[in-house]
């Protein structure tokens, strides 16, 4: 009988640990995927401003960049935001996080999906599937990475040189 109790109020606690975790992914995921909405209306970069934590850490995209903090965030938002239009997220596949060391789930978010949308400058579009990862602290994204192959995006939406040439 001792036995069976332990077991079940291990049981519960663990019940209520997974509970715990999985509203604080809930709530991750509602910033995570407010942050992700921004660049389909870049009219709205002022919240996009106000879910970045000063203090961020971002793993680039972009070839030979890194980590970038909130200035680079910022820049590379900008970027996005006024050079492409029609943007959309499609297909996102939303997953919980864990702790790298652990493996316990942490409240971080993870998200696959794919981008589309078009240059503004060539009117060229775009399909790309890319790799996205939160972390938040005080409802703010604290820690952050995208993965996928930007500057391949950006060379193939770019205006080919010898269009240019022909419009001239």
């Amino acid at each position: 009988m001792k036995k069976l109790l332990i077991v079940f109020i291990a049981l519960f606690t663990i019940s209520c640990q997974n509970k715990a975790d999985l509203s604080l992914f809930n709530a991750n995921k509602e910033i995570a995927q407010k942050y992700l909405k921004t660049y389909e209306s870049p009219t709205d970069f002022e919240t996009f401003k106000s879910l970045v934590s000063e203090d961020i850490t971002h793993q680039s995209p972009q070839y030979g960049v890194g980590e970038v903090g909130y200035d680079g965030v910022i820049a590379q938002a900008q970027f996005y935001m006024n050079g492409f239009e029609d943007v959309s997220f499609n297909d996102g596949v939303w997953l919980p996080g864990v702790n790298n060391e652990t493996l316990i789930p942490d409240g971080s978010v993870r998200v696959y999906g794919t981008w589309t949308g078009k240059s503004v400058d060539s009117g060229k579009e775009f399909s790309i599937d890319t790799y996205h990862w939160f972390e938040v602290e005080n409802g703010k994204i604290s820690k952050s990475g995208d993965y996928f192959d930007a500057t391949g995006m950006v060379m193939a939406t770019q205006t080919d040189p010898v269009e240019e040439d022909a419009e001239e």
